[in-house]
């Protein structure tokens, strides 16, 4: 039994040492829309000062993403952000004229552009333009007051819908 019992200890001790081969892992990356081009009101053009509380839902392209937006215009200055269903920070985006500036809270690759986000908000709300050459993005607008914006050059669709509005002169 001794003899039997090193050689069964010599056996487990060679096939422990052989290397087995390497486990390779693919790591797909999570579901991103592109850049979807469109046209921007210069916000010289939105008149007054406001504020706007909404909620933006987008799918397609593997991407099912919902956010509740705070949109806040004061002089020439247009700042979007969006938060999470939960309440954090997602992005922001601010439009002065034309020029815009987005910051991501949730890292560097987010599923939905902050972008193309402001782009639906302007099509939808600001009707930026009404000619498919120049902007992607078609409106379906409901009795409820929800805008439903499907930009099918670009693979995905968007519903927006107030929930409140702080609007000049309105108490």
């Amino acid at each position: 039994m001794s003899r039997r019992g090193a050689a069964l200890a010599l056996c487990a001790a060679a096939w422990a040492c052989k290397t087995l081969a390497p486990v390779e892992m693919v790591v797909h990356p999570p579901p991103r829309l592109g850049d979807c081009p469109g046209e921007l009101r210069s916000t010289r053009e939105i008149e007054g000062d406001w504020t706007v509380h909404g909620r933006i839902h987008v799918s397609g392209g593997g991407v099912d993403e919902s956010y509740q937006l705070v949109l806040q215009k004061t002089g020439p200055r247009l700042v979007l952000l969006a938060l999470t269903p939960f309440g954090a920070k997602a992005f922001a985006v601010t439009q002065i004229g034309l020029q815009t500036w987005s910051e991501s809270y949730l890292g560097p690759i987010l599923p939905v552009p902050p972008e193309n986000v402001l782009r639906d908000v302007h099509r939808a709300w600001f009707r930026a333009v009404d000619d498919p050459a120049l902007d992607p993005r078609a409106l379906a607008r409901e009795p409820d007051g929800a805008v439903h914006v499907r930009a099918e050059q670009c693979g995905y669709e968007a519903t927006l819908a107030a929930i409140s509005a702080n609007l000049p002169g309105r108490h």
